[in-house]
């Protein structure tokens, strides 16, 4: 591929104040549609899938995710298990590409409460398994890094950032990665979101984009998403429609 990996979709949303949050899924609980990851983790004894389709418009062609899913579960009261994978159809090359992508397996473990103007703060880690030899998997085992930060500043009201490295498997060289998205909740039902990613390769090899998006909660474990964004590459203006839904079993 010869474009700068970007995820599945972007939002990253966060946790709330009151007990509710804990039992209800809603746009501060669930890692889709966005880019940065929200320092949140499922509990023990429950389960999330978070599934979309995700679609590209790159200046060499488009690239589909049909679908792009995550699942999550809890392995203890701060840490969660979580495998992604990808069903990917890239037309940005000479010939078509079309099949499943590496799987990813990761832990996420919450470090830090919030206290003050200390951010909540996660840690991410990633581990990118091959699936076969095909043209879409990479030749070796990769890794992602990510410190994932969280301040509230009411229950309605807060922001989330995300920093670290990510690995492009198709040049096998890591991307550094910054993120910081504004969340605002409006009823319990509904969420918006206006967030700034950026990848850097080098310093001539970078994108930076925006991205915006709503959630709405269908019922109490079964979300909606809708988003879309803007990015820039060497020079060139990119595009990105995203919409999913996630559920949560107890």
């Amino acid at each position: 591929m010869n474009t700068i990996r970007l995820p599945g979709v972007v939002l990253l949303f966060i946790s709330f104040y009151s007990s509710v949050a804990q039992i209800q899924l809603n746009e501060l609980t669930v890692d889709r549609p966005g880019i940065a990851e929200a320092p949140f983790t499922v509990t023990p004894g429950m389960f999330q899938l978070e599934t979309g389709i995700d679609y590209y418009k790159r200046t060499a062609g488009e690239i589909y995710f049909l679908p792009v899913s995550l699942f999550r579960t809890g392995l203890s009261r701060n840490t969660e298990l979580r495998v992604s994978i990808r069903n990917l159809i890239d037309k940005t090359t000479t010939q078509k590409l079309k099949g499943i992508s590496p799987i990813t397996i990761g832990i996420k473990t919450h470090i830090i409460e919030q206290k003050g103007w200390i951010p909540e703060t996660d840690i991410l880690v990633d581990l990118i398994f091959p699936m076969g030899n095909s043209d879409l998997q990479p030749d070796r085992v990769g890794h992602d890094v990510l410190l994932l930060f969280q301040n509230n500043f009411s229950p309605k009201v807060a922001i989330n950032y995300n920093v670290g490295v990510i690995w492009d498997g198709f040049v096998n060289e890591d991307l550094f990665t910054a993120s910081m998205c504004f969340n605002y909740l409006p009823s319990d039902k509904l969420g918006f979101f206006i967030e700034y990613y950026n990848f850097i390769r080098t310093k001539e090899t970078q994108e930076h984009g925006v991205d915006g998006g709503f959630t709405f909660l269908l019922h109490r474990m079964i979300q909606a998403d809708l988003s879309a964004g803007i990015s820039r590459i060497s020079g060139n203006t990119n595009h990105f429609i995203s919409s999913g839904i996630s559920f949560r079993i107890e």
